[in-house]
């Protein structure tokens, strides 16, 4: 199997189950996206949905993992007001000459999964080999397992 990160951003920790469960299926190193900014408080959650509405980036710490030492990265984010969240945003532009191959996820409670998949190809100037969405209502479900083992087969 090629060697995988699974990088991600997760405020509620959906984000997080899903990477967790792909990086499990693929024996890939995990790394989560950390912010500056503290999100969690009454200002950073409408501060969230400015930044994903905007098409902002925000300030995120040096990752661990140097994608370019990987055969592919997977790369996922909550969707924020229907848009790319701000960290990962960031992560894509950061990272984009070291991305080669990748692969695409986003945990949505509404609507924007899909846009904002296409985001994440236009921001990192690659399209993935794989793409998933990932709905709050498909949590915890035989649906979401069936997605995630779909997703995280070797291509």
């Amino acid at each position: 199997m090629a060697r995988t990160l699974v990088v991600y951003y997760s405020l509620t920790g959906h984000t997080r189950q899903i990477a967790q469960a792909i990086a499990s299926a693929r024996d890939a190193d995990l790394e989560a996206i950390e912010d500056v900014v503290g999100r969690d408080t009454t200002l950073g959650r409408p501060r969230s949905a400015f930044e994903g509405l905007f098409g902002l980036r925000s300030d995120i710490r040096e990752p661990r993992h140097d994608p370019r030492e990987y055969d592919l990265v997977v790369v996922g984010t909550p969707v924020w007001s229907v848009r790319l969240s701000s960290p990962v945003r960031a992560y894509l532009s950061q990272q984009r000459d070291a991305l080669e191959r990748v692969a695409f996820f986003c945990t949505q409670g509404g609507l924007g999964g899909n846009w904002v998949l296409q985001d994440m190809a236009r921001v990192s100037g690659r399209q993935p080999i794989a793409r998933m969405v990932i709905s709050e209502s498909e949590l915890n479900t035989p649906v979401a397992e069936e997605k995630v083992a779909r997703f995280a087969r070797p291509a």
